[in-house]
């Protein structure tokens, strides 16, 4: 999952009207912070992620992410995962163990969401998503994704519950609301679906994680990556090409795969109106 800047209100949007959980109620305009607990984290979303999870490989970026089959035969991921490659450039893996080609990508920038058309029909079950926009605070969920370092061909579970919602700058810069997520979200897991476990339905995608950094460090990181100069190497990339980089930015590429491996178990993800109205938008039933 790539990491972004981000900038965190202090206090979370709780909503205060009915929500679609089927463990939630209003009373008094307010929404309970507490759910149900279950020892099956999977729900009944196990037997359909495992064949319609992807994980989404860009090679020529070095980048990779996780998406998920769409009833539509589409596969949803998000925008950062796929920025900067064509549609040839992407390869779709998951159980099958073979390379899937996609033909044609539409993004959303803003939301940071993509929608990508494989080069044949995938034979799978799929997940639904949700119709409710409001789901209550402490609800359970669960996710399905390929975080980084793992290189099994079945997506692996994490799960967690929603604590709130936040605004923050999206890829383009401009702000977006996201849902706050108390679970274990890696690099690589962005794009795959968050699943309510009491409705095994899709009510976002998984965006981010929480890593943030005071901006006199992302200047010396900065700085780093574009120091070219001093003792060179010569690094091989993951598809066998080689180039020069300093010392400098050996050391930047360091620093920032450790950030990667931090973990504050805090994530986001894009909210379901939002995926809804991007599959409206390209013509195509939720």
């Amino acid at each position: 999952m790539k990491i972004m800047r981000y900038i965190f209100s202090a206090v979370l949007l709780v909503p205060t009207v009915p929500v679609c959980s089927l463990s939630a109620h209003a009373a008094n305009n307010q929404i309970p912070t507490a759910a149900p607990m279950t020892t099956d984290l999977a729900g009944g979303s196990g037997s359909t992620a495992y064949p319609s999870v992807f994980r989404v490989l860009c090679p020529a970026k070095q980048s990779s992410g996780t998406g998920f089959l769409h009833k539509s035969g589409k596969v949803i991921t998000v925008f950062h995962v796929v920025s900067g490659c064509s549609a040839q450039d992407i390869v779709l893996l998951g159980i099958q163990g073979q390379p899937i080609k996609v033909t044609d990508v539409v993004v959303d920038a803003v939301i940071d969401l993509a929608l990508l058309t494989p080069a044949q029909d995938i034979k799978a079950p799929t997940l639904s998503i949700s119709e409710c926009d409001q789901h209550s605070i402490g609800s359970q969920v669960s996710t399905w994704g390929y975080p980084e370092g793992y290189t099994g061909l079945a997506p692996l579970l994490s799960s967690g519950y929603l604590s709130g919602t936040d605004n923050l700058p999206g890829p383009s810069g401009k702000p977006v609301t996201r849902i706050v997520v108390n679970a274990a979200f890696n690099s690589g897991n962005s794009g795959g679906p968050l699943v309510e476990i009491d409705s095994n339905r899709v009510i976002g995608v998984v965006a981010s994680k929480l890593a943030p950094l005071p901006a006199y460090i992302e200047k010396a990181l900065k700085a780093l990556k574009e120091a070219k100069y001093g003792l060179m190497f010569t690094k091989t990339k993951e598809d066998g090409t080689k180039e020069q980089v300093s010392e400098a930015q050996v050391i930047e590429e360091i620093l920032q795969y450790l950030r990667s491996q931090t973990q504050l178990v805090i994530g986001h993800a894009v909210l379901v109106r939002d995926l809804r109205s991007f599959l409206k938008a390209n013509s195509i039933d939720p």
